[in-house]
């Protein structure tokens, strides 16, 4: 078997904890490898001992046939043909395309001078080598960040590119700019290139790649064809269970009857919003607000949730004015859940901390108590969580401690914006169920997210918003990817009905 990578019985351990527990990993060359698992399975360890930035406490990892040597370092993986590409694309916004190309691989000079002609046509060499029409000479800053994705792309394939590792490089996309990468990592396939695809979206897996690997606590659980295997199965490989989608069936004509309105919006416009938008969000709803990057959907988001405020138009709350002052928003019981964990969450501090962040005014027992309780009913991971450091837990289980921080005031209306970004599918699962039963206790729940597949599996009814056009609302059993993506894309439809036909 011809094999790009050949990662044989690696173990890593950090003190008494066994990141790796002789995990495997194969990748045939030219061909698309999923590596999934959930947060803390022991995906990033192999990444940093395949980069060469943790040694492996034993095991051997062979590139193209050639072993390397147990102490290799990061220049002898990028020499052995290694190309990491990670989620922090480590761009120059006020650098060229060709400027940050050169920056991996090297400057072309002339007479001790940088030739910019040089370096221009080698950009321009890497993004035609993947069918991009990025032009070299704009600022990275200018770029949309799907295009600066592709230029990260485009620098990894530089010299002898025999493996990329692409690491959750899709996580921050919405639907239509993940489709151009993964045109992109085809048209890399198709020169000979293998690459690891790193994803929690089982979606992409689906569609983009050729075989999968699953790990967990360390370890491998399951090496397959894409093709012969479902997402059921995979799912049941990750977890260790089923994860059901939990949600009620969607009746065919309408939506099951909503309750009173908690929150009403009036002509709301400005920035990317150019048509004004105006909605209601009811008691036990959950309304999903949508559209691709740059529609202006997440910016709508906040003027609704009162974290910011709206050049024109008003939003209410039980008759009252938000004003864009987060603060008086969550006083009066509109309560905000980022997936921005940088922004929501206090790394440094204790998961206790980041619960009360000022306090409880109990006394610390009665505060450890209370939290206790609400990392056993969030299940948040690993038991006993609440004095250990906020950076200490996966990505899933800081969202759960973020999610219990806005549920336990008990708001009346809780705004999520993209709330599951970058959570493995077994978080996200547990995340919906939350989202699910606070809406059944009677709380009013906005739902925005660029990911048309989970606003399809969590919302009652979608809003889609369009840049310079008139917002549409999906509910029913036309609410699904299809459709939303359809809405989102094709600017002159006005209605979208069941019986409309898609292309």
């Amino acid at each position: 078997m011809n094999l790009a990578l050949d990662a044989v019985k690696i173990t890593k351990s950090f003190g008494g904890v066994h990141a790796l527990r002789g995990a495997d990993l194969k990748l045939r060359r030219g061909e698309i490898h999923a590596l999934l698992g959930e947060n803390g399975a022991g995906k990033s360890t192999m990444i940093k001992v395949l980069a060469g930035v943790q040694r492996p406490d034993s095991g051997t990892v062979a590139v193209d046939g050639r072993q390397l040597t147990s102490a290799f370092d990061p220049s002898d993986a990028a020499a052995a043909g290694l190309r990491f590409v990670h989620q922090d694309l480590g761009l120059i916004n006020s650098l060229s395309v060709a400027e940050n190309i050169a920056f991996q691989t090297g400057f072309t000079t002339r007479g001790g001078l940088i030739d910019t002609s040089k370096c221009m046509a080698r950009a321009a060499e890497l993004l035609g080598l993947l069918g991009a029409s990025v032009h070299p000479a704009t600022l990275v800053g200018a770029l949309s960040q799907a295009d600066k994705t592709i230029v990260a792309l485009a620098r990894a394939m530089h010299g002898v590119a025999r493996l990329i590792v692409l690491d959750e490089v899709t996580a921050s996309l919405p639907t239509p700019d993940v489709t151009r990468i993964h045109e992109v990592v085809r048209a890399g396939r198709n020169r000979g290139t293998a690459f690891l695809y790193v994803t929690h979206r089982l979606e992409e897996v689906f569609t983009l790649c050729d075989r999968l690997t699953v790990m967990a606590d360390g370890a491998n659980v399951a090496t397959a064809e894409v093709a012969q295997t479902d997402m059921g199965q995979v799912v049941r490989w990750i977890t260790g269970r089923s994860v059901e989608s939990g949600r009620k069936p969607r009746s065919s004509d309408k939506v099951e009857a909503l309750g009173p309105p908690r929150l009403v919006a009036k002509g709301l416009l400005g920035n990317e919003i150019t048509v004004p938008v105006s909605l209601s969000l009811h008691v036990g709803e959950i309304l999903g607000i949508t559209g691709v990057r740059g529609s202006g959907y997440e910016r709508l988001c906040r003027w609704l949730a009162g974290i910011e405020p709206c050049p024109a138009g008003e939003v209410e709350m039980d008759g009252q004015l938000l004003e864009g002052d987060p603060r008086q928003a969550r006083k009066i019981g509109c309560d905000t859940v980022l997936g921005d964990r940088n922004l929501a969450a206090f790394h440094e501090l204790t998961v206790r901390e980041n619960l009360f962040p000022l306090g409880t005014g109990n006394g610390l027992q009665a505060e450890r108590v209370v939290a206790s309780r609400l990392i056993e009913q969030f299940g948040v991971r690993p038991h006993g969580a609440q004095e250990l450091a906020m950076l200490a837990l996966s990505g899933g289980n800081q969202q759960k401690v973020i999610f219990a921080r806005s549920m336990s005031r008990e708001p009346k209306v809780i705004v999520l914006i993209d709330p599951t970004a970058g959570v493995d599918i077994g978080a996200r699962s547990d995340l919906h169920g939350v989202i699910r039963r606070a809406a059944a206790a009677g709380a009013a729940i906005l739902f925005g997210s660029s990911d048309f597949e989970e606003v399809a599996e969590v919302a009652d009814r979608a809003i889609i918003i369009r840049k310079g056009a008139t917002p549409i609302e999906i509910a029913g059993r036309d609410l699904n990817w299809d459709r939303m993506l359809h809405a989102a894309q094709n600017a002159r439809i006005t209605t979208l009905t069941s019986e409309e036909t898609l292309p």
